[in-house]
C-alpha cells in the first residue's frame, strides 16, 4: 500500500499543533503522568511524534476545553491608531516611496520605533518619545527627499513646456513651487513632492 505524502504545509501545522499542546501543558500545569494520561484518552497514544494530525487536534481542542487559552502574538495585536501612530507610519511608507526603506510593513516600523522609541509598540511612545521617532524618519527622508523632489520639478517643467499639464495639473505645480521659494525645511519638501507628483500624473502613494 502506497505511504501518503506529506507536504510542507501539513508538517508545519503538524509542529504548530505540538508546539501548541507543549505550551498547554506548560501553561495548565499537567504533570508527566496527567499529560500522558491526556495524550493516551484524547490522542489514543502517549507521544505527540507518533500521533496523527486529526489526534493532536483532539488533545488540543481537550486542552482547551480544560481551560487552556492561546495567547495572541505581538503581530496579532491591533495596530495603534493615535494621530502620532498614524503619522509614523504615514513617514514610514513615505520612505519606503523615496527608497530610503526596504521593507514597508508595520513588522519593520515597530523594529525602527523599537531602536529609536525603547518601546515594542506605537501605542506606548508618548511625548519626547514620539517627537524623536519623528523627527528620526524626518531626518532620514530629507537625506533622500531634496533629490526626489528637484526630480519630479524637472519633469514638471518639461510637460509643462511641452502642454501636457491639466489646469488642475497646473495649478498642482505652481502650489510647489510657491512652498519651494519659502524655504527648504521637511514639511515643505514633503507638501511640494506630493504637488508635484500630482502634477506629473501620479497618485500619493496609498
Amino acid at each position: 500500500m502506497a505511504t501518503a505524502t506529506t507536504t510542507p504545509k501539513q508538517k508545519a501545522y503538524r509542529t504548530t499543533l505540538i508546539t501548541l499542546v507543549h505550551v498547554a501543558k506548560r501553561d495548565m500545569a499537567l504533570d508527566e503522568d496527567t499529560y500522558r494520561a491526556i495524550l493516551m484518552a484524547q490522542g489514543g497514544g502517549d507521544s505527540l511524534s507518533a500521533m496523527p494530525i486529526d489526534n493532536i487536534n483532539k488533545v488540543l481542542t481537550y486542552m482547551k476545553a480544560q481551560g487552556f487559552k492561546l495567547r495572541k502574538s505581538k503581530t496579532d495585536r491591533k495596530q495603534a491608531d493615535s494621530t502620532d501612530a498614524k503619522k509614523m507610519r504615514a513617514l514610514w511608507l513615505f520612505l519606503h516611496e523615496l527608497g530610503a526603506v526596504d521593507d514597508p510593513s508595520e513588522a519593520a516600523l515597530l523594529a525602527y520605533v523599537r531602536r529609536i522609541g525603547k518601546v515594542d509598540s506605537l501605542e506606548w511612545l508618548k511625548g519626547r518619545k514620539v517627537d524623536a521617532v519623528i523627527e528620526s524618519q524626518k531626518k532620514w527622508a530629507m537625506r533622500f527627499l531634496p533629490a526626489a523632489v528637484e526630480a519630479l520639478k524637472a519633469e514638471t517643467l518639461q510637460r509643462r513646456a511641452k502642454g501636457l499639464l491639466s489646469p488642475v495639473q497646473l495649478g498642482s505645480a505652481e502650489h510647489a513651487f510657491k512652498r519651494l521659494a519659502a524655504g527648504e525645511g521637511f514639511d515643505i519638501q514633503w507638501e511640494a513632492w506630493q504637488n508635484l507628483r500630482h502634477a506629473v500624473g501620479r497618485s500619493y502613494p496609498a
